[in-house]
């Protein structure tokens, strides 16, 4: 297979997908599995026909990954690491902890282990376990680099009528430059059971350019109650993409927070499917930009079913020649009556060189329906600084007062007191370095 057939594109960018390319050739020779090197070289076909996203491409127009292809990335085996190094990551709360390094499994540095109850199978399972997922005909770029690289994953499984009685921490540590970290997850939760899953990603030192690729699936069954927390905090010269699937039955409920510190290129997708009559859904997102970051956060919910409501809030605050990208969609199928969808966008600009595209939209195809979406940008009011300062407190100080407060409101919704702490403390430590 050559490059010969992929659409013009730069040389810089060729040179990466010719790298990856060579990544996923290494892993058919080292595989015996049929089945699985078709679908590597499937995906491998599709992603030469296409080639990477370039800023003509319409879903790529404001997140240009021009830094992206400066690099060269590989597949590499794990390094060492001790539990000291990785403390300052944990939060302060009974959990069960699964800890990857550069994508790989530790059980030393892994815990919790008693709060496993029987009815949670967890597999680190090969990858013929977790080519279940099928990918849309349209699958993106990223998408189909995952598949194209696909090898080990992650499978949990709940099962009927069960609810964990601590969070389930998985946290992702990276530790080398130049570094492709592929990651798979499936979840499936059966009726009437519930988890709180906590997804965390870090750099182990800063000035390390690697780059994590992340796909999930998430099943939900009926009346089930699935919770999730990804905090995305690598350092400033990293790369993070994910895109994680939903799909929820009747009467379930999904509740997912996206929370992005870090990175040079960072781009957090959600596609939800509401199946059911009768599901609940919120997504939440809070994106921190400073330096010439670039965050972009997307959601596209469909609402299949009649009855089911659904809950965005997209919070964005941007410093510096940072840059911020909203997009989301709620599309309503026809015969989805009664569906109650709303959506809201804000984001604050603390420079004037900062900048944020956002676009929320609606797509609805039933005549019952109460959609709403809403968007606004702007910067400060300096009246609000004015009655803080008549109150003695310091110009600087109020500033971040205004704008913690302002970023912190999507974490109003996270019911474990002790995991908002956390959450707070962190991104009150980041908006203090600014």
């Amino acid at each position: 297979m050559t490059l010969a057939a992929t659409p013009k594109m730069s040389p810089a960018a060729r040179q990466l997908l010719d790298q990856l390319v060579a990544e996923s050739q290494k892993l058919n020779e080292q595989t015996e599995a049929e089945a699985l090197i078709e679908k590597r070289q499937a995906a491998q076909e599709k992603i030469l026909s296409q080639g990477l996203p370039t800023r003509k491409d319409e879903d790529w127009q404001y997140t240009a990954l021009m830094p992206l292809f400066k690099h060269t990335f590989e597949v590499k085996s794990a390094k060492s690491v001790t539990l000291t190094e990785i403390q300052p990551f944990l939060p302060e709360l009974d959990a069960i902890r699964l800890t990857f390094i550069d994508g790989v499994f530790s059980e030393e540095l892994s815990a919790g282990f008693d709060f496993i109850p029987e009815a949670l199978s967890i597999e680190m399972a090969d990858a013929d376990a977790i080519q279940s997922i099928n990918l849309a005909e349209q699958a993106d770029a990223f998408q189909l680099m995952n598949e194209m690289l696909l090898d080990q994953g992650l499978t949990l499984s709940l099962e009927k009528g069960q609810a964990l009685q601590v969070p389930l921490h998985i946290l992702h540590v990276q530790t080398q430059s130049e570094q492709l970290i592929n990651l798979r997850t499936q979840i499936d939760l059966a009726e009437n059971s519930e988890m709180m899953l906590i997804q965390q990603f870090v750099s182990l030192d800063d000035g390390q350019s690697a780059l994590v690729n992340d796909l999930v699936k998430v099943t939900v069954a009926d009346n089930a109650r699935f919770k999730q927390i990804v905090l995305q905090d690598m350092n400033a010269d990293s790369f993070y993409f994910a895109n994680q699937f939903f799909e929820q039955a009747a009467s379930s409920v999904i509740e997912t927070n996206y929370v992005g510190l870090g990175c040079e290129i960072s781009r957090h997708q959600n596609y939800l499917m509401m199946l059911g009559e009768h599901a609940e859904s919120m997504q939440n997102s809070i994106g921190l930009g400073t330096g010439k970051q670039v965050i972009d956060s997307r959601t596209s919910t469909t609402h299949q079913a009649a009855h089911c409501d659904s809950r965005q809030l997209h919070k964005l605050v941007l410093d510096d020649q940072s840059r911020g990208v909203f997009n989301g969609m709620i599309h309503v199928v026809k015969g989805a009556q009664k569906t109650d969808g709303q959506m809201d966008n804000k984001n604050l600009l603390l420079s004037k060189t900062a900048k944020v595209d956002a676009k929320p939209q609606l797509e609805i195809y039933a005549d019952d329906v109460k959609c709403s979406h809403g968007c606004a940008s702007g910067q400060i009011d300096e009246q609000q600084v004015f009655y803080a300062q008549a109150r003695g407190i310091r110009k600087a100080d109020a500033l971040q007062l205004i704008t913690r407060a302002f970023l912190l409101e999507p974490l109003e919704s996270v019911s474990n007191l002790a995991l908002r702490n956390w959450l707070t403390e962190i991104i009150s430590r980041k908006l203090a370095k600014q």
